[in-house]
């Protein structure tokens, strides 16, 4: 896949709550033609030794998914710190210029404040921060491919998301040329 959305980033995780503050299972993400990948499964006890917490409701619902995905999930050795230092290396030597999550208010925002208690620097702008839920709101009717792989995995979920929204922008790309050269005429 060809695409000027490739240096994108999709970001994915895998969390214990729903909000800023909760803590983070696992960390997922990939460029758009998914050649640059990341993942990290993090000691989920290093998240609440920062203050990060956990959603009754969300622990619920990690009990009703497949055995595969609760033992991928739960299996965490990495501590907080050392994944978020691994993922702004990631996201600096890929050069993304967008960072874009399954919503404006899950990803993003809850690993910004898993950044912040731990005391380190967000490595992308907020300015840079994109919704790939809204990009499919645009475009319905444009089905993603077939699954591949563990659902609820964080990586498998962004490379997912990753090469449905290529094939979106893709779309509404050659739309606005189309369009282009019609008003050009």
């Amino acid at each position: 896949m060809d695409s000027i959305f490739n240096s994108d980033l999709m970001l994915d995780l895998e969390t214990v709550g729903t909000k800023p503050g909760c803590g983070i299972l696992s960390i997922g993400a990939c460029t758009f033609n998914t050649v640059y990948k990341f993942y990290v499964k993090i000691d989920i006890g290093t998240c609440y030794d920062v203050g990060l917490k956990n959603d009754s409701g969300t622990l619920l619902w990690w009990k009703r998914q497949s055995t595969e995905a609760y033992i991928e999930a739960f299996s965490g050795t990495t501590p907080l710190i050392e994944a978020l230092n691994q993922f702004s290396e990631f996201y600096t030597a890929c050069a993304g210029k967008s960072i874009w999550s399954n919503g404006a208010t899950f990803d993003a925002p809850i690993l910004a404040a898993a950044y912040e208690a731990c005391g380190m620097d967000i490595p992308w702008s907020f300015r840079d921060e994109k919704c790939y839920r809204t990009l499919k709101g645009l475009l319905p009717e444009i089905v993603a491919d077939d699954f591949i792989g563990i659902k609820h995995s964080a990586l498998a979920d962004a490379a997912h998301q990753a090469k449905h929204a290529a094939k979106l922008l893709g779309i509404i790309a050659s739309q606005q040329a189309t369009s282009a050269a019609i008003v050009r005429g």
